[in-house]
């Protein structure tokens, strides 16, 4: 599991303890588990204190611990945000851990109600009009988040109880970044206006993704049946027999296998002069080049940069 030290992390990692302890929980398998902190090296002295009282509580819970530290600055790309490259190498830190423990390994992260709600809102802010699908219980490469049913209050108010304490991040103050904008006011006084706004939120994000997850079921079961791979490329009556909706699903899963998520304006404009039945025609997703003509429809992708899953298009 991902222990940041701070107080939803930290819950979790109680909650585990005392899950893989106790072997008559009810649960259908008892499990073994590891304690990863990721160290950024972006915050010196408090950072470091992250770290050792991460280790020096799984120690008290006798739980194994493992410290992976990453270089964000160094391994930022262009287009990357601080946050984004430091988000992007945290996961894959975790899941090289993962991979390392053998088959059947999860990595369970700290994610609550309160950060769907803030995903739901943030999605709204950068990608206003298009349906997103917001944080998953369960991705395709193991990540798991058990917490998503719970509030913050509800894991602070446990960890209060049990007389255990957690770190709390200063770079959550900077309302510079939008998601702390959202989290410090917005939510606050949607909440204040119409109390239990953060559980609305958090249960639309699931219908939205089922809704996704529903396009992607069409859109895989018509490829397989072309023989055409996610990636393109793809015959152009494939493309317009999805209809607008599941044709800019397309668009935004193959653009996102490179990293890059086009915007609503540029994804709306090339499936309009898919279906219109433009003979030939080319422009820019995201830095990409989408062409078609009468029977073809190709996305050339940037070289530079790993891939990310093609299901990934949440935070």
């Amino acid at each position: 599991m991902a222990c940041s030290g701070g107080g939803d992390s930290t819950a979790l990692l109680l909650l585990l303890s005392t899950c893989s302890k106790n072997r008559s929980s009810g649960l259908p398998f008892p499990f073994d588990f590891v304690v990863c902190h990721v160290a950024h090296g972006l915050r010196g002295p408090a950072g470091k204190k992250d770290a050792v009282f991460v280790e020096t509580l799984s120690a008290a819970l006798g739980i194994p611990f493992v410290l992976r530290e990453v270089d964000v600055p160094a391994n930022r790309k262009k287009e990357e945000s601080v946050e984004a490259a430091g988000r992007r190498l945290r996961y894959e830190a975790l899941l090289a851990l993962s991979g390392e423990t053998g088959p059947g390994t999860r990595v369970a992260t700290g994610h609550t109600l309160d950060d769907q709600a803030e995903t739901v809102l943030l999605n709204l802010h950068r990608h206003a009009g298009r349906t997103r699908g917001g944080i998953r219980a369960a991705r395709a490469d193991g990540v798991v988040r058990p917490l998503l049913p719970f509030s913050r209050d509800d894991l602070r108010a446990f960890l209060r109880a049990r007389h255990v304490g957690w770190r709390e991040d200063e770079t959550n103050e900077n309302e510079a970044l939008l998601r702390n904008r959202i989290r410090r006011r917005e939510l606050p006084a949607l909440e204040a206006a119409s109390p239990g706004t953060s559980a609305r939120l958090a249960r639309a994000a699931e219908a939205w993704s089922a809704r996704l997850d529903a396009l992607d079921d069409r859109i895989d079961a018509a490829l397989r049946a072309a023989h055409a791979p996610l990636a393109g490329p793809w015959p152009r009556p494939l493309v317009v027999s999805l209809g607008k909706e599941a044709a800019g699903r397309l668009l935004l899963r193959a653009a996102g296998t490179s990293g890059a998520v086009p915007g609503r304006r540029q994804v709306d404009a090339a499936v309009r002069r898919l279906l219109r039945g433009e003979a030939r025609f080319a422009e820019s997703l995201a830095g990409q080049r989408l062409s078609a003509d009468a029977r073809v429809v190709r996305l050339a992708r940037r070289a530079a940069g790993p891939a990310a899953p093609p299901d990934r298009l949440e935070t």
